[in-house]
């Protein structure tokens, strides 16, 4: 699905997962995907002079969600909602409406912006975006940015991607470095303790879960399954980690939240991994 887009397009969207997941929603929208983009392309927003910021749409976005909406653990996976998948749609025909191979993040802010009803859209045009005059931009830009991708890509470009070895499996380094720089953001004291399952709600038709007991207190519309959750994955590495007398697998350390294998934890918690050159590291 991704084959046309370019670095700095996945990791938005990348980025994009990872909103929805702090945000508490069930599927990615087009307002994490715009974070994502805020988040992590900021040259591209300069240089098509959008006013908008991660700070002041988070801030926006933030006033509108849920209140007491629970995080959802980085590894459970999530759906793209039928507005992100219209906005991506509309982004590769932007894209070919100008031309270019590949999709970037200029061409995925025209998406979000293309149809009123997104979310995204919303929050844009709070901050002046307008669609018909970005278009102009983009095209004005656009070859010159695809220019900057493509020297970019190819002077970073390496024989084959940066891969760790983490239970005997090769890995992106660079996801990992993401995931090992949010577990260490807050001075959270790390316990070794066994896994063990948990109760979890389930809404009744089955379309939603949540680790908030109080909803089944609060809600016919949900019950309460006693050891429900039979198993977490590694905030970093994703290893399974669940009830077993296999200390690789029925041990962990926890924050209170969020959960790392012994592994990942020797590595990148108690030791400083990415402070120096390891050899694993190919």
């Amino acid at each position: 699905m991704f084959e046309r887009y370019t670095e700095k397009a996945r990791r938005s969207i990348f980025f994009g997962r990872y909103e929805a997941s702090q945000f508490g929603s069930p599927f990615i929208d087009t307002e994490h995907i715009l974070l994502g983009i805020l988040r992590d392309d900021k040259a591209v927003v300069r240089q098509l002079l959008l006013k908008a910021d991660y700070e002041s749409v988070r801030q926006d976005i933030a006033s509108h969600a849920k209140p007491g909406a629970q995080i959802i653990p980085t590894n459970v996976d999530l759906p793209l909602s039928d507005h992100a998948k219209r906005a991506l749609k509309y982004s590769a025909e932007e894209a070919d409406r100008l031309n270019h191979r590949h999709i970037g993040t200029e061409h995925l802010l025209l998406g979000l912006l293309h149809d009123k009803e997104f979310a995204s859209a919303e929050f844009l045009s709070r901050f002046g975006a307008d669609l018909e005059a970005l278009r102009k931009k983009v095209e004005t830009l656009g070859e010159r940015l695809s220019f900057i991708d493509n020297v970019r890509a190819a002077f970073h470009r390496a024989p084959s991607p940066s891969t760790i070895e983490i239970h005997a499996v090769k890995r992106n380094i660079e996801h990992i470095h993401i995931f090992v720089s949010r577990c260490r953001e807050q001075a959270w004291h790390w316990e070794q303790k066994p896994w063990k399952a948990h109760a979890v709600v389930i809404k009744k038709d089955g379309k939603a879960l949540s680790f908030d007991l109080t909803l089944a207190e609060n809600s016919a519309d949900f019950v309460v399954v006693p050891g429900g959750w039979k198993k977490d994955h590694c905030a970093i590495c994703g290893w399974e980690l669940f009830e077993s007398e296999d200390a690789s697998h029925g041990l962990g350390f926890t924050n209170g939240k969020d959960w790392v294998c012994t592994e990942c934890h020797q590595k990148f918690i108690a030791g400083n991994f990415f402070a120096s050159p390891y050899s694993e590291i190919t």
